[in-house]
C-alpha cells in the first residue's frame, strides 16, 4: 500500500465508532479515500459533509458515501456496524444478530478469495466473527483481523492505576478470547522498558478491573459503545498495516499456532500490508495456553450453537446514500 492512494471502506459509518475511525483517519493523515456506508443515508450525509470540511484546515483527501460494492475494491475495509448493546447482555450474546449484518458484507467478497485487501472487523463478538467471515469468504486468514486491543488497553492503564504511574509508560499484553476468558499475559508487564512483577493484590486488582469494565459499562443501560478509544485504535491500526512493521494484539484464525486451529482469537501479529504478515511464537505458561485454549472453545462451542438458528433478520443493508 506504500507509495500509492489507499482506499479505506468503514462499514457501519455512521455509528459512533465507525464515525470515530473516520474522524481519527482524517485528522491523523491515514487513507487518501474514505469511503462511509451505513443503512442511514441521512445520519451518513452529514458525516460526510463535516468530514469534507477538515480538507479545509488538515489535509487534502477524500470522503464520500458508497455502498457494498466499494468493499471489494478497498485496501482496507473496516465492520463496525452492529445492532445496538442491550444493558446487561455480554458481548456473545449478539452474535447470531451480528452474524446476519456480517454474512451480508461478506457476500461483496465471495467469490474473491484473492482479494488482496485487509479486513478489521470491530463488532462483537469480534473472535467468533472473524472465525466465521474467513470461513464464508475465503480470504487468507492473516487478511481477516480482529480489532481487540482495548483489552489491552484496560490492562495497560490498570496497570498504570495500580502502581501509581503514567499509562503511557506501561506496556503489557491481553491475549486470547476478547472477554472473560481473554488472558492477560502478567509476565510481560514493563514501565519505562524495565520489567516489573506486580504484587498478589495489584495483581488481583488488575485483573478485576479487567474483566469488570464491559459490564460495569453495559449495566448503565446506555447503548452506546468506547466511541474515542476504538476509533484511535482501530484508525491506528490501519496505520500499522499501511506502514508495516509494529508488533499488535489481534483475532486471527489460527492454524497450529499455540495449539489452536479453526478458530480466532487474539494473538500477538506483526502487521503489514498482508495483514497479519507473521503471527508471533510468544512463550505462554501453561495456565496462559489453558487460557487460550478455553477462549478458542468458547468461540467454536458459540458458532456451533448458532449453526442451526434461523438467521436472524439484518438490521443492515448497505447502501449509497
Amino acid at each position: 500500500m506504500r507509495g500509492r492512494d489507499v482506499k479505506i471502506t468503514i462499514v457501519g459509518a455512521a455509528g459512533g465508532i465507525g464515525s470515530s475511525v473516520a474522524y481519527t483517519l482524517a485528522m491523523s493523515g491515514t487513507g487518501d479515500e474514505l469511503v462511509l456506508v451505513d443503512p442511514r443515508p441521512d445520519v451518513l450525509q452529514t458525516h460526510v459533509w463535516d468530514l469534507e470540511q477538515l480538507r479545509v484546515s488538515v489535509r487534502p483527501f477524500t470522503v464520500r458515501a458508497g455502498a457494498a460494492e466499494d468493499i471489494a475494491a478497498s485496501d482496507v475495509v473496516v465492520i463496525s456496524a452492529s445492532v445496538p448493546s442491550r444493558k446487561g447482555s455480554p458481548r456473545i450474546e449478539f452474535l447470531a444478530e451480528n452474524l446476519g449484518i456480517t454474512s451480508e458484507i461478506a457476500s461483496a467478497l465471495a467469490g474473491n478469495a484473492a482479494w488482496p485487501g485487509v479486513l478489521i472487523i470491530a463488532t462483537n463478538p469480534v473472535d467468533p466473527l472473524v472465525t466465521d467471515l474467513q470461513r464464508v469468504t475465503g480470504i487468507d486468514r492473516r487478511r481477516v483481523l480482529g480489532y481487540t486491543n482495548n483489552d489491552t488497553l484496560r490492562f495497560r492503564y490498570a496497570i498504570a492505576k495500580a502502581l501509581g504511574v503514567p499509562p503511557d509508560l506501561v506496556t503489557g499484553w491481553v491475549l486470547g478470547e476478547h472477554g472473560d476468558r481473554c488472558v492477560p499475559l502478567f509476565d510481560r508487564i514493563q514501565v519505562a522498558g524495565e520489567p516489573v512483577t506486580l504484587s498478589e493484590a495489584d495483581r488481583a486488582a488488575v485483573h478485576r478491573y479487567l474483566l469488570a469494565w464491559y459490564p460495569r459499562w453495559v449495566d448503565l443501560g446506555v447503548a452506546r459503545t468506547s466511541t474515542w478509544t476504538s476509533g484511535h485504535g482501530i484508525a491506528s491500526m490501519i496505520g500499522a498495516v499501511i506502514s508495516g512493521g509494529q508488533t499488535w494484539p489481534a483475532s486471527v484464525v489460527l492454524d497450529g499456532e499455540f495449539g489452536i486451529s479453526g478458530v480466532a482469537v487474539g494473538v500477538p501479529v506483526r502487521l503489514g500490508p498482508a495483514g497479519a504478515e507473521e503471527i508471533l511464537a510468544w512463550d505462554l505458561s501453561p495456565s496462559q495456553r489453558a487460557g487460550m485454549h478455553a477462549g478458542a472453545a468458547f468461540v467454536s462451542d458459540a458458532l456451533r450453537a448458532v449453526a442451526g438458528q434461523s438467521p436472524s433478520p439484518s438490521r443492515f443493508e448497505p447502501r449509497s446514500s
